[in-house]
């Protein structure tokens, strides 16, 4: 992958300070003050941003800093909060460093294994590929058994297995609410629906559907009402704006500031630079050739593509037979205007329904609200109009909205750090909400930890 020159140089501060932090995993001993609410069993539900994913893999160095490990540390009142650990380089293909000048990755093809399995149930829930649906799972609509048992299920995913007890997941109609009510929280944090449309969006449109926010509201309701069964006290957080993570607006931004592309305010389209002069670049739109425009983004897996471009490689996308392919293309259609059916507009449409059923159901349960979507499209505002050195300011730390910084090399999920700002963010909800005296984090004792190739 590359990367612009300012992520190069955070990425070496952030490695020469990893080697300087403290392990930061043991716990305190005496409890805070809860407030209103009770700390004592503390359940985590959610997906792999609950989990500790990161650079596409879940490994136990970056597990101990999720965000619901670190929160459980900052409680005090638990002598342990148990995750399904997996070894080092974890289950995905973790994405390494293998360089700094010029700043280069590749993927770890050796897999971990679960280390603690004899440990569950866990109070960490989080699944990777999770969906709403599983929680509660009604009627068998979202065939969890199936997707977590059979490697033949089209959506077979082997992190059910890893994170949820097998007796569960022999029942005809299991759900993840099973595995919480069982340990009798007395405190849950819920952080379910960015995969509803997320699949969609990182496949430019072209893999997993999105789950209709009818629906979505139905599910989110009987998950609402499940938990409060429990009498648990509730934190839940609604879903980031799509064009808040980096797999979406950073490589047309680093094209941008590296000269590749640039954008024509006459035409109101992106033109490749060449020696010869600038072009418009075709994207490709449900078959469908058509100028890029100014809420096309280029996802990040384009990298290669435009990798392969540059060295003349593949043929420029300058003609409607060289249309970048859809896959690596959200579209926007700005050349529609009021045909609310580009790939941008489906997904914008739906978080924004999301966060609209989220907010009231929050309300009406009597749940706290951790304001994700509005947290990170702060940040991002910061750092689009400073990009040198906008973004987080925390203690005279700023984290940037890109991989290697606030997010981890995958430009999806993010880092230890980003970990340690949810978890401020939720702090400060909960004292608020709560009445609680819970300490935040100070950030920059939270290591980066940026995997690196080993020798």
């Amino acid at each position: 992958m590359l990367f612009n020159k300012h992520i190069a140089i955070v990425s070496i501060l952030i490695l020469m300070f990893a080697l300087s932090c403290d392990d930061y995993s043991e716990l305190e001993e005496d409890p805070v003050a809860s407030g209103e609410a009770d700390f004592s069993t503390y359940i985590a539900v959610g997906n792999s941003l609950t989990a500790g994913f990161q650079s596409n893999a879940l490994y136990e160095s970056a597990q101990k800093f999720s965000y619901p490990n670190l929160l459980a540390r900052q409680f005090h009142a638990m002598e342990q909060f148990t995750q399904p650990l997996i070894s080092d380089p974890g289950i995905g293909g973790r994405i390494e460093l293998t360089s700094i000048n010029p700043l280069g990755t590749t993927t770890n093809q050796q897999q971990g294994q679960p280390i603690n399995q004899g440990e569950k149930p866990f109070e960490n829930l989080g699944v990777p590929g999770a969906v709403l649906v599983d929680y509660a799972n009604p009627n068998n609509s979202g065939m969890l058994k199936e997707r977590a048992t059979d490697p033949s299920h089209p959506a077979f995913n082997p992190f059910y297995s890893i994170v949820l007890e097998e007796s569960e997941l022999a029942d005809d109609a299991p759900k993840i609410h099973d595995q919480v009510a069982k340990q009798e929280p007395t405190f849950i944090t819920f952080w379910l629906g960015n995969n509803d449309v997320l699949g969609f969006v990182t496949s430019g449109g072209e893999g997993q559907g999105i789950t209709p926010p009818s629906q979505f509201a139905q599910l989110y309701g009987a998950s609402a009402q499940l938990m409060a069964s429990t009498g648990a006290s509730v934190v839940v957080y609604n879903i980031p704006d799509v064009t808040s993570i980096p797999f979406v607006f950073l490589l047309r931004s680093q094209l941008e500031q590296r000269g590749a592309i640039t954008f024509n305010e006459t035409s109101q389209s992106y033109q490749l630079v060449t020696e010869q002069g600038n072009f418009d670049i075709f994207i490709n739109v449900d078959g469908t050739p058509q100028v890029m425009r100014q809420d096309d983004f280029l996802l990040l897996r384009a990298q290669s593509y435009f990798a392969q471009v540059q060295a003349g490689n593949v043929p420029p996308p300058i003609q409607p037979q060289n249309a970048i392919p859809d896959n690596l293309v959200l579209d926007g259609n700005l050349a529609t205007q009021g045909v609310p059916d580009s790939e941008l507009e489906q997904a914008a449409g739906a978080v924004a329904q999301y966060n609209a059923s989220i907010q009231d159901i929050a309300s009406s349960s009597g749940f706290a609200l951790v304001d994700v979507n509005n947290i990170f499209n702060q940040i991002i505002a910061n750092f689009q109009s400073n990009p040198e050195s906008g973004g987080y300011q925390t203690n005279g730390l700023t984290l940037q909205p890109v991989p290697g910084s606030l997010f981890s090399f995958d430009g999806v999920h993010i880092s230890n750090r980003g970990a340690a700002v949810v978890t401020n963010e939720t702090i400060d909800v909960i004292n608020e909400f709560f009445g609680a005296g819970v300490e935040r984090i100070d950030v920059s004792d939270i290591p980066q930890g940026l995997p690196v190739v080993s020798e």
